[in-house]
């Protein structure tokens, strides 16, 4: 599972109760955005996002990877509206949750696929 630099226009805490997920952070530059941090969150560990982060998950192990999200707001109408960054170009466009939510549905079916 990768899914592409985003933002949440609002604080977030995440808590990872099994597999592993990196997460690279993102800074605005001019048009596009620059890669300025990376944390590895394994079972156990915690990060909060402030209102202002932009980051990018990636799941590099073949197991399920299960956490809790607690956003300061309602994720799918923020006050202010949200943002995706194309992984190869790293424009910004709108947030689209049916292209996020169809990343999750690929991503499941190879995991599923792997497990015969």
């Amino acid at each position: 599972m990768s899914l592409m630099p985003h933002n949440h226009q609002m604080f977030s805490v995440v808590g990872i109760y099994t597999g592993r997920e990196d997460n690279v952070f993102w800074q605005r530059k001019g048009t596009t955005i620059e890669a300025v941090a990376a944390k590895s969150l394994g079972a156990g560990d915690v990060a909060t996002l402030g209102s202002d982060a932009i980051h990018s998950v990636l799941n590099p192990i073949g197991k399920m990877t299960c956490a809790l999200h607690v956003y300061g707001g309602d994720f799918f109408a923020p006050p202010n509206p949200r943002s995706e960054w194309d992984h190869e170009t790293l424009i910004e466009e709108p947030w689209n949750v049916e292209h996020a939510k169809s990343l999750f549905r690929e991503a499941e079916a190879r995991f599923a696929a792997s497990r015969g």
